[in-house]
């Protein structure tokens, strides 16, 4: 069964070696650093891939709209494939993000006996000034893309809604220019104020699992898949 690790000590009693010998940990944080560089050029690739099936989805979609006698479930169609791909980049990007996360806790605690706090120290939020727009401000890019791919999926949604063939009345009337611009405006704010990156004096307390492959009950999955 998996079991829990709450302190650094009981992390770091997994990679001890002889007291002389740091070889081990050396390794563990080379393979950490590897893998989330691997994890990081992993979520680019994804989004460069879910970008181009959406983009086709709209050019499609713009297309069958502009179209004066079209098949309406044929719109709809579009409007579902539409749903789907943003869905799963929007479950992706969550995803990716939580073994980036995971890579970065494990070169979080291995780091300082290796190399020293190398990665965790960063320059401090208060260098910047968020209105001084020539210089640079802590934004996390992989928050902001999780809010676009999110803001993509609603806006997907409403096109459905809008093409399903037989839709019902809604108990309220709003129009839809109205409403894209509140949404819009919504997820703007959102980008300003929950793409921060993780701020200095917030550090990430250690909450790991670590799996028990010596369970009898794993052996005896394993067993039978073999």
């Amino acid at each position: 069964m998996p079991i829990p690790i709450k302190k650094t000590s009981e992390y770091l009693e997994n990679f001890s070696g002889p007291p002389s010998d740091r070889r081990m940990r050396e390794e563990a944080l080379k393979c950490a650093l590897d893998i989330r560089k691997f994890e990081i050029e992993l979520y680019w690739k994804r989004a460069t891939y879910f970008w181009t099936l959406i983009a086709a989805a709209f050019a499609g979609y713009v297309a069958l709209a502009s179209v004066e006698e079209v098949n309406p479930g044929l719109v709809f169609l579009i409007c579902c494939l539409g749903v789907l791909l943003s869905a799963a980049w929007y479950l992706v990007n969550r995803g990716s993000k939580f073994w980036q996360e995971n890579w970065e806790r494990h070169v979080d605690i291995l780091e300082d006996e290796i190399m020293g706090p190398l990665y965790k120290t960063t320059l401090s939020r208060d260098s910047f000034f968020f209105l001084k727009f020539w210089t640079g401000y802590p934004y996390s890019v992989s928050k902001i893309n999780q809010l676009v791919s999110l803001f993509v999926l609603i806006v997907w949604i409403g096109l459905a809604i809008y093409a399903f063939p037989h839709r019902p009345s809604l108990p309220f009337q709003m129009d839809a220019y109205w409403l894209l611009g509140i949404i819009t405006g919504l997820f703007v704010f959102a980008l300003f104020t929950l793409g921060l990156t993780r701020s200095n004096q917030e550090p990430r307390g250690i909450n790991l699992i670590k799996s028990d492959l010596s369970d009898s009950s794993f052996r005896d999955k394993q067993q039978k898949k073999l």
